[in-house]
């Protein structure tokens, strides 16, 4: 897949050279001086100093001008901004939700209530509590019921089936507790980045989600970790929606729940629209390369295997970032060729297109160090 993306010019609002002012001060004072600034000259040390809290101040300026356009916005200055636009929030951190499955110990003749915001922990700090009240009909050993973390934010995800187990509140008849998915859903502070993303999409809202731009944005609307999402319609009526998380995870049953929720609303979806959630398709890779060392290089052959490792990482952390960005070998080269290695082998990957509703996925990795090479 192509990806275009508009590109911006760089724009400042004060010259912040420091150079190009220290030397225009010194300049204008020996043309009125009649005479010639040495380094060590008192009145040259003078006017450095100020020249350095006039680049202070200008700096100062050329911040302030930007924070009133979206692209340079930071902060509070962004979410002020944001005012301008629709509806248009930045995302609050969210709570980590899962499913907790309540065991008795004995099947009994009436029904057993466990209330809402009975407490299970998945280690000292980290708590989960209920969001509703459970009944568990007589004749019946177990129920299920949704629960959510304590501390919002990414702490919350990531605890498998199987994981959180220990009941703080105990009640009759218990036998034993446990999640049955994984936590997930769980969000820190929206990013700036993400933020003037979903600014620039939210135009798509001024309809409702026909568009598929609107869906694209409710989606991520759903919580701050969903880095990409793609929405097409195969057919009349019919709506896909693929949802990549941060760091190229895929999102899981409480994740994707959460979008669907959001998408659902009356004032998102169409009547007429049949909306589908899911993770991405998967296209799978290796990392297949041999690197090669200079005798006598700049860098020596353990500073070159350290950034070969991170050049790698990086790779990988770009590749699934995005849905729809193709294997692409050449930029795993590029990578490479700036560790101060002589030269690369690359065998895998090779090229791949991925779709649009895909997303590239690490398989194997295996990185040779071919030895030191004359230059």
């Amino acid at each position: 897949m192509t990806e275009n993306v508009r590109q911006y010019p760089n724009i400042s609002f004060v010259d912040t050279d420091t150079e190009a002012l220290t030397n225009s001060l010194i300049r204008a004072f020996e043309r009125f001086a009649g005479r010639t600034l040495y380094p060590a000259d008192p009145v040259r040390l003078f006017i450095l100093w100020i020249a350095d809290i006039m680049i202070q101040e200008r700096v100062n300026i050329d911040f302030s001008a930007k924070q009133n356009l979206p692209r340079y916005a930071e902060g509070e200055y962004l979410d002020s901004l944001a005012e301008l636009f629709k509806d248009v929030y930045r995302l609050e951190p969210e709570a980590a939700r899962t499913t907790i499955r309540f065991t008795l110990s004995i099947e009994r003749d009436t029904a057993t209530v466990i209330p809402a915001g009975t407490r299970l922990s998945a280690g000292e700090e980290i708590v989960f509590t209920t969001i509703a009240a459970l009944t568990i009909p007589a004749g019946r050993l177990t129920g299920e019921v949704a629960a959510v973390c304590q501390t919002a934010g990414e702490i919350g995800n990531g605890f498998i089936p199987g994981q959180i187990t220990k009941l703080v509140d105990i009640f009759p008849y218990y036998e034993k507790a446990e999640n049955i998915t994984e936590s997930a859903g769980g969000a820190d502070w929206e990013s700036d980045a993400a933020f003037y993303a979903r600014i620039r999409e939210s135009m798509e809202t001024f309809s409702t989600a026909g568009p598929l731009g609107g869906y694209e944005y409710y989606a991520k609307s759903a919580s701050a970790l969903i880095v990409d999402v793609k929405a097409t319609s195969p057919e009349p009526g019919e709506v896909d929606v693929r949802v990549l998380l941060a760091g190229g995870e895929l999102p899981g049953e409480e994740a994707l729940k959460a979008v669907s929720e959001v998408l659902s609303a009356d004032k998102v979806r169409p009547l007429t629209d049949h909306v589908t959630v899911a993770a991405p398709e998967t296209v799978p890779y290796n990392i297949d390369v041999t690197y090669y060392t200079q005798t006598g290089g700049a860098l020596g052959p353990e500073m070159v295997a350290q950034n070969v490792a991170a050049a790698v990482a990086e790779y990988q952390r770009w590749q699934a970032a995005k849905m729809g960005r193709d294997v692409n070998p050449s930029y795993l080269t590029s990578l490479l060729m700036q560790t101060g290695a002589k030269r690369v082998e690359v065998r895998s990957p090779v090229f791949a297109p991925v779709a649009d509703n895909a997303v590239a996925v690490i398989g194997e990795t295996e990185v040779l160090n071919g030895g030191a090479e004359r230059e």
